[in-house]
């Protein structure tokens, strides 16, 4: 490749954690090429970075059957704008992040195009939907998974899978902090007790059906425990109002998130099962995992999943580590009966700390996630140059 050329990558990536993973990529590919150049949908953190976002997906982003059913013609519009720019644009390379309800078809478009794919965070196919598997061996040029067991999985599928690592361990700050300081910086008594960690999630549609969850939950275990107070890490581009039903006498707070020091000094967190969860842990936080969706959605998804777990804890773990209250299970009484046996049993949190290091040990090599996912983009590049 000389340096008069210009490549171009067309990347997408959905939701706001691949909109994090992949800014950071985005960074490390335009300090080894200062002439790529990088346009298509994300969201804040990747134009940031240095790419053309000509749409921001992370805010509306969706979950489930009936929510992507509901919003179907602007995901169609979305679509034809990426096939547009395939045609048009000619991109040498497809990056996709995650996001695979969209991300496949589009992979399946460049593939007919003649453009190479790579993806970045496998779809979870080992959990749900394993049918995609032989579109990702017809489509995807290389993959780069970010959890151990998945090269092996894919590997053995006839996929060229690559291991970089876990983007997580790049992305927190995993230092002691002082509590009091900490405190101190976010104007919190430290008489506080039990100090609740609550993420409902980044989406509207996630939050819509969990935050009157854990408002509910809030104020029954003000009853036990009047001293409570309930810190909400609100993602880029949520507002206040996005979380309904609040008054003068809940004592929530908002921070703007990622807020790794407060989430640390948390008594317990609740967390919407996703990356959150895997986060939690490697900041040694004891949590109780919640999930809900549309009834139709959670009806499908009880018949395609493969997997006992679904919260990354769990799976990584091998057990139940971490409780998952899921669908007619997230209810205010059961999320408040949990939270006190996490606070009152030592021994069930001695045990999830023990099992929050092992997984930290277990996912801290390689290092340097979007290095290695960079220097793998580069290396498709060059072979077609």
């Amino acid at each position: 490749m000389t340096p008069s050329q210009s490549p171009s990558i067309l990347m997408v990536a959905g939701e706001v954690s691949g909109d994090m993973h992949a800014a950071r990529v985005i960074k490390a590919l335009l300090r080894k090429n200062k002439n790529l150049k990088i346009f298509g949908l994300g969201g804040p953190q990747m134009a940031e970075a240095g790419m053309d976002v000509r749409e921001d997906l992370t805010r509306q982003a969706l979950i489930g059957f009936w929510e992507v059913l509901k919003h179907y013609p602007q995901i169609r519009r979305r679509f034809q704008d990426c096939e547009k720019w395939l045609e048009r644009e000619k991109p040498d390379l497809l990056v996709l992040v995650d996001y695979p309800g969209f991300n496949l078809r589009l992979a399946e478009r460049a593939r007919r195009l003649g453009v190479p794919v790579c993806y970045y965070v496998a779809p979870q196919v080992w959990a749900w939907h394993e049918s995609r598997i032989k579109t990702i061996q017809r489509v995807v040029r290389k993959l780069l998974v970010i959890l151990p067991f998945e090269k092996d999985f894919f590997r053995r599928r006839g996929v060229e899978a690559v291991y970089v690592g876990h983007p997580l361990l790049e992305e927190l700050d995993l230092k002691a902090v002082d509590r009091r300081e900490v405190l101190k910086k976010y104007g919190l008594d430290p008489a506080r007790f039990p100090l609740v960690c609550a993420m409902p999630g980044s989406r509207q549609g996630e939050i819509g059906k969990i935050w009157p969850l854990y408002l509910k939950a809030s104020r029954l275990l003000k009853k036990s425990c009047p001293d409570a107070a309930f810190i909400v890490p609100k993602p880029h581009g949520l507002e206040h109002e996005d979380y309904r039903g609040l008054t003068p006498d809940d004592p929530f707070l908002f921070v703007e998130a990622p807020a790794y020091d407060l989430r640390k000094i948390c008594d317990l967190a609740w967390v919407k099962s996703g990356t959150g969860t895997l986060e939690t842990a490697l900041l040694r936080t004891p949590m109780i995992v919640v999930y809900k969706v549309a009834a139709v959605t959670g009806f499908l998804a009880k018949r395609l999943l493969k997997i006992k777990n679904v919260s990354l804890v769990n799976l990584l773990s091998g057990r139940e580590v971490v409780t998952e209250l899921l669908q007619e299970r997230a209810k205010p009484r059961k999320l408040v009966e949990e939270t006190h046996r996490l606070l009152d049993d030592r021994a069930v949190r001695r045990d999830q700390l023990a099992a929050f290091k092992d997984l930290h040990r277990g996912i801290a090599r390689p290092p340097r996630a979007s290095e290695n996912a960079a220097r793998e983009i580069l290396g498709l590049l060059k072979k077609k140059f």
